[in-house]
């Protein structure tokens, strides 16, 4: 690659990160709004430090998020929680190549899979998400109003199976213009969006360099 090409690489990529931590942004503020509103109504969701039983399912993001969570990483971390990660991911790339594939292979459901057998998302620390300032999408428009246990999957022990689990859908539709503005930017670089989404600890496998594109001998996602 020539230095113009390189110059114009790295451009492209300020622009998407730049663009998705304004979109994060601006998505909490209008999940604020949104929370406020419901509160308004009586309605609160139970979502709270400790709760992860969303952090033990795949979690999908495109490459500027996961780009802007690796800026984000490495201007905040020191060397070695960053070379723990890295062990994380080598831990996690193997159950999924292995086990994952071999369980989803004969026939079991993914999402029961990962909840079941899984490792905990890359991220979590402690019970709590050490990325929390730039988690994804995905996991920052999640709230749900019925009890934690309600999340759990339904041959957990502790599956609160009288309660359906109560989804904030509105915190969904608040948050679509936030959103979109991270597809907008990718799309108008000239990239395919949905061929940049990928999980997440494939992603920060590739950018953080412990092997490159992962994805390319992962299970198929659908």
């Amino acid at each position: 690659m020539g230095s113009k090409d390189a110059e114009r690489a790295r451009a492209l990529v300020r622009e998407r990160i730049n663009v998705a931590r304004a979109a994060m942004d601006t998505c909490d503020e209008d999940i604020a709004r949104e929370l406020e509103a419901l509160a308004a109504r009586g309605v609160a969701p139970t979502c709270s430090k400790g709760c992860a039983h969303c952090c033990r399912q795949e979690i999908l993001l495109p490459r500027a998020e996961a780009e802007a969570i690796v800026e984000w990483m490495q201007a905040s971390w020191p060397p070695a929680q960053i070379e723990a990660l890295k062990d994380r991911l080598r831990t996690w790339l193997a159950w999924y190549r292995d086990e994952f594939k071999r369980r989803v292979g004969s026939g079991e459901d993914r999402q029961v899979v990962a909840y079941e057998h899984g490792p905990f998302c890359v991220a979590l620390q402690d019970g709590a998400c050490s990325i929390y300032p730039v988690r994804p999408m995905t996991c920052r428009i999640h709230y749900v109003s019925s009890s934690p246990d309600a999340c759990r999957q339904a041959r957990d022990p502790q599956y609160a199976g009288d309660e359906k689990m109560a989804v904030l859908s509105s915190i969904h539709r608040v948050s679509q213009p936030a959103i979109l503005r991270i597809r907008a930017v990718i799309e108008r670089q000239g990239a395919d969006f949905l061929a940049t989404v990928h999980l997440l600890p494939e992603w920060l496998a590739h950018l953080l360099r412990v092997e490159d594109q992962p994805w390319r001998t992962a299970p198929p996602l659908f």
